[in-house]
């Protein structure tokens, strides 16, 4: 009797094991390990020029690039930069940036915080970004994940990489 139980139960076992390994798997190549990697060309949309009153001075971009595992993605990003601070010396500035990537698969919704330091090139801007869960959408909604950003002004050109995590993917819950 003991031995007509084992080989079910073994049998069992085995496909649930495989099953576990399959899904993980399969949810790991959804998206890759939690990395996120994007880049984007941007034009200027909209100007605000209030630098002579207020020292602000706001923009909103747009553009299209590719997001690594996700595909083609158009880019709306709103940015606001404070002038009235120099955090690398003359010609610098501070921006604060919501983006908006839209993709088929969803929305993804980042914050960004960055500075711009002058190059014999033009500005370069460096800084992070926080994805913003709550504000995505589609398989992005729940979301999280942080980063870095770099933009080439002269090339109108925005790189990011980091970690996102869907709401429903295994992985470590650190990268917030």
């Amino acid at each position: 009797m003991k031995k007509a139980l084992r080989l079910p139960l073994l049998f069992t076992a085995l496909i649930v094991l495989a099953s576990g390994f399959a899904l993980h798997a399969a949810a790991g190549e959804r998206n890759r390990g939690n990395r996120f990697k994007a880049s984007f060309t941007e034009t200027a949309a909209s100007i605000t020029n209030r630098i002579a009153d207020l020292k602000t001075f706001q923009l909103i971009n747009t553009g299209s690039g590719t997001v690594d595992e996700f595909g083609t993605a158009t880019v709306v990003v709103g940015i606001t930069q404070d002038r009235s601070v120099a955090p690398c010396g003359p010609g610098s500035w501070t921006n604060a940036a919501t983006r908006r990537i839209v993709l088929e698969a969803g929305v993804l919704l980042l914050r960004e915080s960055s500075i711009a330091c002058p190059t014999a090139s033009g500005p370069v801007i460096t800084g992070t970004y926080k994805v913003d869960g709550l504000s995505s959408t589609g398989i992005f909604t729940g979301a999280r994940g942080t980063g870095k950003l770099m933009v080439n002004v002269s090339t109108s050109t925005a790189t990011l990489s980091g970690k996102l995590r869907l709401a429903d993917s295994d992985g470590d819950s650190d990268d917030d």
